[in-house]
């Protein structure tokens, strides 16, 4: 069984993942987890014992009320925990093959950009599962169906294809793929990784992307992280999280 791990810090934003993780575990038959940090800055003065035992109580009751309206029959593992959210993700997906990590973003000064970076690759290159980012104005629909992928002509390593086929059966979905080229005479048709390739001439990756999502209208998109290349400079800018701020369907994003 899927795990859906939900970093929360119990706010409107945060309920919309987990809105989004009950339906995908409606879905797929999976068990969610919604995770909060309560870890206090590391400085030269201790901490009382006290306050720590606050912030836990406090943050133990916030988990509760944020859990109250999950349906009884959706297995829901609470964790608050005291370590970093960043290595407590790291942790808990180091069991790739049965865990994802569903987030919610609004912006620059969204509260897992403060405490996992404000770079999208510090959370990409952290985590072992896919993650899946969901925009605070995306449309969100279910069940999925049909995935776009947005690809870069590489073919998939081993390891992406993997995760990428354990996707794909998990949600039962179809899927196409789309690789934004820069001339004209590129476009085209062909095939990707045994799916329908489509060649679209745009200057801009981005606008390339949203494009192709108001034609075919996905309930889900697909990127691959690369180590290096094209992509890797994408997320190492501010491109990735403008992405994932307008793009129209939610994204799941696979590393190598």
């Amino acid at each position: 069984m899927k795990t859906l791990i939900i970093p929360t810090d119990f706010s409107a934003l945060s309920k919309k993942a987990l809105e989004f993780a009950v339906n995908l575990a409606e879905q797929i038959d999976a068990g969610i987890m919604p995770l909060h940090s309560y870890s206090v800055p590391y400085t030269s003065e201790t901490f009382s014992t006290s306050l720590v035992d606050m912030l836990r109580k406090n943050a133990e009751s916030a988990m509760e009320a944020f859990v109250c309206d999950v349906p009884n029959h959706i297995p829901c593992q609470r964790k608050v925990t005291p370590f970093s959210l960043k290595e407590e993700l790291k942790t808990l997906s180091k069991d790739k093959d049965n865990t994802w990590i569903i987030m919610a973003t609004h912006g620059e000064k969204d509260w897992w950009d403060h405490q996992l970076g404000t770079n999208a690759s510090h959370i990409i290159n952290a985590m072992n599962a896919p993650v899946f980012l969901i925009p605070e104005n995306a449309e969100v629909r279910f069940p999925i169906r049909h995935i776009l992928v947005a690809s870069d002509g590489v073919k998939m390593t081993d390891k992406v294809r993997e995760r990428w086929k354990d996707l794909k059966g998990t949600l039962k979905a179809s899927s196409q793929a789309l690789q934004v080229v820069a001339s004209h005479t590129e476009e085209g048709t062909d095939t990707f990784e045994g799916m329908p390739l489509y060649r679209l001439f745009h200057e801009n990756f981005k606008n390339g992307l949203l494009e192709a999502e108001e034609i075919v209208h996905p309930e889900l998109t697909m990127a691959v992280h690369h180590k290096r290349n094209w992509f890797e400079e994408l997320f190492h800018s501010s491109a990735t999280k403008s992405l994932a701020l307008n793009h129209n369907a939610p994204l799941v994003v696979l590393h190598e």
